[in-house]
């Protein structure tokens, strides 16, 4: 299917390249996936253009997003055969300036919870590719090794670990809304620490499992404890967070040693006061 669709785009004489991206190119896809298409273009084409080549595959529920400066692309969605398809579609200096932007600029930047420059970076790594192989041969050797400054920004950016006593009082007091609220955002940045620590170019939070797998520096059972911070007692995934979250700093030192993580850990630990009320003489 995706060499059908891209055999339309790839007729048109300013379409450079196309590779599948996703789920489908990771060989992980499952009956909820869908196909994940990108188009490198000398110039970007149309909306007009981009509609009549997609209806001339006979697709269905063609809709198309306005160009995003986020994602500096087209992105197009439609159906074919009853599969959902999306396509984006760059200009060729964008993606190259992406590249750039992530290996001399070391980009951590992010819109939402997306690390949107990385994650095209990410998509161009793991790419099969359908057309235009050279260019995307090109940017796959840019792309590697990962920066080392790299790892040290994502680090660096996601070092911000409030006390984690705070955590201990949500659950004492039973505050599960708001507990397990904060617990999504320190497991996000625990991830975002591993894929720095592990020189990946940030993928997205989507197929957490498989990226966790991939990562060589982990904490041991790193998946498996995230599930229990998350089905175990409220009081019992606090303490395997906590643990996960010293675990992690101490990767982070040993395999990251030019970070500081004093102030961090200091910080992580502080307590919050308790007081107690005075004991009445009077009867």
């Amino acid at each position: 299917m995706a060499h059908k669709i891209a055999h339309a785009f790839t007729a048109n004489p300013k379409v450079e390249a196309c590779f599948v991206f996703g789920s489908a190119a990771l060989g992980i896809s499952d009956q909820y996936s869908d196909l994940e298409l990108a188009f490198i273009w000398s110039q970007l084409p149309s909306v007009e253009e981009l509609q009549a080549t997609a209806q001339s595959v006979g697709v269905k529920g063609w809709e198309i997003e306005p160009y995003g400066e986020a994602k500096q692309a087209w992105l197009e969605q439609f159906y074919i055969y009853g599969m959902k398809v999306e396509a984006g579609h760059w200009a060729r200096d964008t993606m190259d300036n992406i590249v750039i932007d992530v290996v001399e600029h070391y980009d951590v930047s992010q819109t939402g919870l997306l690390f949107e420059k990385q994650a095209t970076a990410s998509h161009l790594q793991r790419a099969i590719v359908l057309y235009g192989e050279d260019i995307i041969k090109h940017w796959q050797t840019r792309l590697s090794p990962y920066p080392e400054d790299l790892a040290v920004a994502m680090v660096q950016k996601h070092l911000k670990f409030r006390p984690f006593d705070g955590q201990q009082i949500l659950t004492e007091r039973l505050e599960i809304p708001m507990l397990y609220e904060n617990n999504c955002t320190i497991v996000r940045w625990l991830l975002n620490l591993l894929f720095g620590v592990n020189r990946i170019y940030h993928p997205g939070f989507k197929w957490t499992r498989y990226f966790v797998e991939e990562m060589n520096i982990k904490p041991p059972e790193f998946f498996a404890r995230l599930e229990r911070v998350f089905q175990s007692d409220a009081a019992g995934g606090t303490h395997e967070l906590r643990q996960l979250s010293e675990e992690t700093f101490d990767l982070v030192e040993k395999h990251l040693p030019q970070v500081d993580l004093k102030q961090q850990r200091e910080t992580f630990n502080r307590l919050y006061p308790k007081w107690k009320l005075p004991v009445s003489d009077s009867p």
